[in-house]
């Protein structure tokens, strides 16, 4: 049996349906169990509760061999990443695969990154065997531009003209049911990429060409984000993390690229103009 936590995330849904496509036995944790009543899968299990709740906790690593470890992320990740190992330790659990990011670091400037790295050591320390998944900036992160694009052919972004390999979740998530799946993949560290480093120029260039008109990317200063952010009533460390999320990869690793899905999936990461065409319904105003 495998548990996947924050199964109603973007990425751990995901998973979880990987997961019950392979005919593998899957529980998720989720604090509301009507959140899962359209799967009709005999594979699945529901267990609710809180990751600050340890009764539920236990309940739902009863039985559990591999667990998948992710959470909304919020200032308190840490401390309930921190439980489900604890709990996961005492009740036989035998490994972990984490979804951290690429960038996780105790010294990283960006809050996110040091809970990354907080909890890949307490998982480095403990009883549990472990894979981290480290994946660079989501592709889905360019849907929050989706009604700016619609109403007005632009988007902004303080990520200036620098070119970063976006990955998509949906690669993300296959990833990490193959890695559970298998069960083979104790101390191992993979960077999740696209196939490519591209600009949000080269996005807009690419969202023109699907969308059949003139599409911009306008940059803006990293502070000029953070306010605006604010300004929409995103909390302050959500809306710092977004504004400078660039400081959190040194300029050398920017642009890097890994083949990591290619090796783990046998075919290669899914391109910006595949992910952009998949959702171009996003920036047409009909979602």
């Amino acid at each position: 049996m495998i548990l996947v936590t924050g199964a109603t995330g973007q990425i751990g849904s995901k998973v979880v349906q990987n997961l019950l496509k392979m005919g593998v036995p899957v529980r998720a944790f989720v604090r509301d169990e009507k959140t899962f009543d359209d799967f009709e899968d005999s594979s699945l299990e529901v267990v609710t509760g809180t990751f600050e709740d340890t009764q539920s906790i236990e309940r739902a690593v009863e039985g559990v061999d591999q667990l998948f470890l992710a959470a909304r992320d919020n200032p308190n990740q840490v401390a309930q990443h921190e439980n489900v190992i604890k709990v996961a330790e005492r009740c036989g659990v035998k490994h972990a695969v984490k979804l951290s990011a690429f960038g996780s670091s105790k010294n990283s400037p960006i809050a996110l990154m040091r809970w990354h790295a907080e909890t890949e050591g307490q998982l480095r320390n403990s009883k549990l065997s472990w894979t981290f998944l480290r994946p660079f900036l989501f592709m889905q992160n360019l849907l929050r531009s989706g009604k700016s694009v619609a109403t007005r052919d632009t988007f902004s972004a303080p990520m200036g003209s620098d070119k970063f390999a976006l990955v998509d979740i949906r690669d993300i998530a296959e990833v990490a049911a193959k890695v559970l799946k298998d069960g083979n993949h104790s101390s191992k560290v993979y960077t999740l990429t696209g196939p490519s480093a591209v600009s949000y120029y080269e996005a807009a260039e690419y969202l023109s060409s699907i969308l059949k008109r003139s599409i911009k990317y306008k940059p803006v200063s990293q502070e000029e984000f953070y306010q605006k952010l604010l300004s929409e009533g995103t909390p302050s460390w959500r809306a710092h993390d977004l504004a400078y999320i660039v400081q959190a990869y040194p300029d050398d690793k920017k642009n890097l690229v890994t083949n990591d899905i290619n090796l783990l999936l046998n075919r290669s990461a899914r391109s910006i103009q595949t992910f952009l065409s998949d959702y171009q319904t996003n920036y047409q105003g009909e979602n």
